[in-house]
C-alpha cells in the first residue's frame, strides 16, 4: 500500500477542488423557457415579449411612458421602422437600452427580435 505524504495529500485535495469549481453553465441557456431559436412569428415570439418586457407597466394605457404605447402590431413596427426598437436593445444611436433600468433583454431574446426585423419585421 502507497502511503502519501502530507503535502501530497494536500496538494491532491487542492487540485481536485480547482476542477470542480472550474465548472460553469450558462444560467439563460439551460433553463431558458423559449429556446433560442429563430423558428418564430411575430404572434408566437415577438408580440408575448413587448407585451411582457415592454407594454406591461410601462407603454401601454392613457399615459404610456415616453408618448409611446406598444400594445398593436402598428405601434410596434412603427418604432421599429425608425429604429428606435433596434436601438433600445443595445442602447445604440442615442437610446437609452430597454427596460428601462435593467441590463436589457436576455440574449436569446435579443437574437429573436434582431432576426424578425431582419426579416422586415411581418406581421406573421
Amino acid at each position: 500500500m502507497v502511503r502519501l505524504t502530507t503535502k501530497t495529500s494536500m496538494l491532491l485535495l487542492t487540485l481536485t477542488m480547482l476542477l470542480t469549481a472550474c465548472y460553469y453553465d450558462n444560467e439563460e441557456y439551460l433553463y431558458s423557457a423559449t429556446p433560442c431559436d429563430n423558428t418564430f412569428t411575430f404572434t408566437s415570439r415577438i408580440a408575448p415579449l413587448v407585451a411582457q418586457q415592454c407594454a406591461s407597466g410601462c407603454h401601454e394605457g392613457a399615459n404610456p411612458s415616453a408618448s409611446l404605447s406598444l400594445t398593436t402590431y402598428d405601434e410596434i413596427k412603427a418604432i421599429v421602422d425608425n429604429g428606435g426598437f433596434a436601438g433600445s436593445l443595445d442602447g445604440s444611436n442615442g437610446y437609452s437600452i430597454m427596460p428601462k433600468g435593467t441590463s436589457g433583454l436576455s440574449t436569446c431574446d435579443k437574437t429573436a427580435v434582431n432576426a424578425w426585423i431582419t426579416a422586415g419585421a411581418p406581421n406573421n
